[in-house]
């Protein structure tokens, strides 16, 4: 492999309002100080891939760790919505078992009947349960 030494010849000169300018042509006035800018160090092959490749495999550990993230934060979201419905509903719940004593209930086989106060008593709990459950 054959390496060619590139020598940049870069020109600085300060205008007539004190800034300071580089450029690779001469100014128009032609006063410019030369800067020699050495060319930059060999980079041996071998290690210039072994560093573009981890370059490579920190990006994508990167991306999985932000996919991972983003499918975190979306079921954390979704178990959001399900505890929040839950909570609204075990609240109607519990406010329509407070709020009505002879409230009527079916039974697996179709028949409604109203619930005894011990029955009503022990659905209330049971709703109150699920509201300090879903509604902390």
């Amino acid at each position: 492999m054959l390496s060619f030494s590139v020598h940049a010849q870069i020109y600085k000169w300060v205008d007539e309002n004190g800034q300071t300018h580089y450029s690779q042509q001469p100014p128009e006035s032609g006063q410019a100080e030369t800067v020699d800018v050495p060319p930059p160090p060999p980079i041996a092959p071998e290690q210039a891939r072994d560093e573009v490749q981890e370059l490579i495999e920190q990006q994508q550990a990167a991306e999985q760790a932000e996919q991972e993230a983003q499918q975190q934060a979306q079921q954390e979201a979704e178990q959001e919505a399900i505890r929040q419905e839950n909570c609204r509903i075990a609240q109607e719940n519990l406010t329509a078992y407070q709020n009505n004593p002879g409230r009527r209930v079916m039974d697996e086989e179709g028949n409604v009947t109203r619930l005894d106060e011990d029955m009503r008593q022990q659905k209330i709990q049971e709703f109150q349960e699920q509201v300090d459950l879903y509604c902390q």
